[in-house]
């Protein structure tokens, strides 16, 4: 299969090199080829062009002749980039919503009858939280005979002197800053950033650790497909626990931007000690 990996990455790069192992003719683009490259190694045999994730005729130029376009861009292009595999024929995937113009409901949702139109297939919010998490509760609700709340608990803890960024650091922070959203009683509404906190017990060696809400996009994608009264998204760790004393120091605020040394860009492999 032809595919065009947009951003590559930390993420985005591990895909290239699976989706090459598994046989699949593979072409990149990002903004920063230079710094692909350091992600995607030097044995790596793909060449990466630059490309405007935020330009739709850049994405198009690009990805012409892709059956697929994966999306591994901050949420924010998915609408450019959804335009741009409707106009080239493309499949499409990406990994999480924007929300914004709606706060709950995804807006790839807009474009389903384009791609049903063009008989081509969208796969969205299909990352790791959310998308494998969205699998998990889709598999447990296919065993039950009903369900009626969902509570999605995840840990993130990194081990460093300085604040790292496990996803890009647009993703961090925009995360960070946004409000969380829950389905309580069959609405969606906004909640209070890292409210209700409590404590939930972990597998070992992880164990009791406080957890708080956080903006995760499953909230928005899970009761429209599987019907629920309640669903809300805890995160717990080191990572979270650093947010919340930001935030609550006046230091975490959407109107004071995103500061690099709070949120620094995704390290490469070859800038983490192992």
């Amino acid at each position: 299969m032809r595919i065009f990996v947009l951003g590559v990455g930390a993420t985005g790069s591990y895909l290239v090199k699976l989706l090459l192992r598994q046989g699949h003719h593979v072409t990149c683009g990002d903004r920063d080829p230079e710094r692909a490259r350091r992600f995607l190694g030097e044995t790596v045999p793909v060449a990466v062009e630059r490309v405007n994730g935020r330009n739709r005729w850049s994405v198009i130029k690009a990805s012409r002749g892709a059956q697929l376009i994966v999306n591994m861009l901050p949420s924010v292009c998915n609408r450019t980039v959804l335009r741009a595999a409707l106009h080239v024929r493309a499949h499409y995937l990406d990994t999480a919503a924007h929300l914004t113009k709606s706060p709950f409901r995804a807006e790839q949702l807009q474009f389903t009858r384009r791609f049903i139109e063009k008989r081509r297939t969208a796969v969205i919010t299909a990352g790791v939280a959310p998308g494998l998490t969205n699998l998990l509760a889709a598999a447990a609700a296919d065993s039950l005979d009903a369900v009626e709340t969902v509570r999605v608990r995840l840990y993130e803890s990194t081990e460093s002197e300085h604040p790292v960024s496990q996803w890009s650091a647009e993703v961090s922070f925009d995360e960070a800053v946004s409000r969380p959203r829950l389905y309580r009683d069959g609405r969606f509404l906004l909640g209070r950033r890292f409210g209700e906190r409590e404590m939930f017990r972990f597998p070992a060696p992880i164990g009791s650790v406080p957890v708080m809400l956080a903006a995760q996009d499953e909230v928005v994608t899970l009761p429209h497909v599987i019907p629920l009264r309640s669903m809300d998204v805890k995160i717990g760790g080191s990572d979270v626990d650093r947010l919340r004393r930001w935030y609550r120091q006046g230091k975490l605020r959407k109107s004071r931007g995103l500061v690099s040394s709070r949120f620094p860009r995704t390290p490469t492999p070859g800038t983490v000690d192992v």
